[in-house]
């Protein structure tokens, strides 16, 4: 166990007497990939195959549309993974505009692992005047409107009662406030809820003040605890770090290598590299 770890768990932040015997994990990698690979890749890539033991597990959400994901959690747990759920609600569009791609699967071609998250409204959605994804959506009722989402299909894809949902906030370069109002909302609407419990994924630049965001949400339910969040950062990243080991206290799930491409057990994918400090970072 590395020393920070042990200081991590006393009360005044300092080692006191001997340092406890190595623990047989502090950390455990994972990965996230919009789109499906697949029930063959999955499976060739769960341990020994892969150092992974944990996977994103993205819900049909407003920008991530794709539903590749949907109705495999009974595959996956069966083959041993540990799960995330991530849901991609409203976003502002500061950030990388990412490509919408078909999911084709070769040894040639392969998906962007971000494919399909913040995909911008597209013409004929526009000219129908029914856009589910766009900035314009940042709104106190949208936040209630998409958790109600979120936990009906992870309800409806069987997850268990206090698995976390994690919305997931893409990088801004200023937090408007309208996003302010919308993953607030959302977060009061699941503790409302009571049957799951919030998560944040968000970029280390923006992770602080959204922290404190969402302590104001839980303050005004009257709610004890945090939401559980998921830091992006891909300064100083390996798989033998710990979460926190990004720079942010309380981080309990690190991103720290984006859209790579990583062959094991003969199986290509291209991947979001994690470190979580639990082995399943949506179980209860």
């Amino acid at each position: 166990m590395m020393v920070v770890m042990s200081v991590a768990c006393t009360d005044h932040g300092m080692v006191v007497g001997p340092v406890p015997a190595p623990r047989e994990s502090t950390n455990y990698p994972g990965f996230d990939t919009s789109i499906y690979p697949g029930d063959a890749s999955m499976a060739a890539w769960r341990k020994p195959g892969s150092p992974y033991g944990w996977v994103g597990y993205y819900l049909a959400a407003p920008c991530h549309r794709d539903p590749s994901w949907m109705g495999r959690r009974a595959t996956l747990m069966q083959m041993g993974w540990g799960l995330a759920v991530l849901y991609v609600g409203q976003q502002t569009f500061e950030g990388l505009a990412f490509r919408d791609v078909t999911p084709e699967r070769s040894s040639v071609v392969r998906p962007s692992a971000r494919a399909g998250i913040m995909t911008p409204p597209t013409v004929a959605e526009i000219e129908s005047g029914v856009v589910t994804c766009s900035r314009t959506l940042l709104t106190t009722e949208q936040g209630t409107t998409d958790a109600i989402d979120a936990v009906t299909k992870t309800a409806s894809e069987g997850f268990p009662n206090g698995t976390v949902i994690y919305l997931d906030i893409e990088p801004m370069q200023s937090i408007p406030a309208s996003m302010d109002s919308y993953y607030r909302a959302w977060v009061q609407q699941v503790l409302a809820g009571g049957r799951f419990r919030p998560g944040i994924y968000v970029s280390k630049s923006n992770a602080q003040a959204i922290y404190e965001g969402v302590a104001r949400a839980y303050a005004d339910m009257h709610a004890t605890g945090s939401a559980v969040f998921w830091v992006s950062s891909t300064s100083g990243f390996s798989l033998d770090k710990s979460p926190e080991d990004v720079g942010v206290a309380f981080a309990q799930v690190w991103q720290g290598m984006l859209d790579v491409a990583q062959t094991w057990n003969g199986v290509g994918i291209n991947i979001d590299v994690d470190v979580a400090a639990m082995p399943s970072p949506s179980s209860p």
